[in-house]
């Protein structure tokens, strides 16, 4: 009996038996604040491969880490603006809640830009990838930045 009572009790006080309650507790700011540090991560490998398609660093063997590390970040996006994140200290335009059809466009141009850029660069010539990465830039972050982000003062 003591052990069925203490097997009880170990139970009842678990971490994983409380755990799938923990994300009752939505908290739109803190997604907000996970949303810019996920897309400074995004602008991060975006101004590395900048960096080395400009060749002002020396490190080409690092090309395919960032744009890899971009299309799993790509991947994830849309599912940063979540319902009931459309408020508080965000440069995040409404329109985002408001025609999520245009978001989703735009994230997938983002996609397809970011794979065109990879063909190029796989090909290793940096005339091409220059051309190719100011394409990239403009179909992706860009295009995304003039519809859904709010200008910074």
């Amino acid at each position: 009996m003591r052990f069925f009572l203490l097997f009880v009790f170990t139970f009842s006080f678990s971490p994983l038996t409380w755990a799938q309650y923990f994300d009752l507790d939505f908290n739109p700011s803190l997604v907000i604040k996970y949303r810019q540090d996920f897309m400074t991560s995004v602008k991060g490998h975006n101004n590395a491969i900048k960096a080395i398609v400009n060749e002002h660093v020396p490190f080409d063997n690092h090309l395919d880490l960032h744009i890899v590390s971009l299309e799993r970040q790509f991947e994830q996006i849309l599912s940063l603006f979540p319902v009931g994140s459309d408020f508080g200290k965000t440069n995040a335009k409404i329109t985002i809640w408001e025609k999520p059809e245009q978001f989703i466009q735009a994230v997938e141009k983002a996609q397809q830009a970011l794979q065109t850029f990879k063909k190029v660069a796989a090909r290793g010539n940096k005339d091409e990838m220059r051309k190719a990465y100011k394409t990239f830039g403009t179909n992706s972050c860009g295009n995304c930045h003039k519809s859904f982000k709010k200008k910074q003062n």
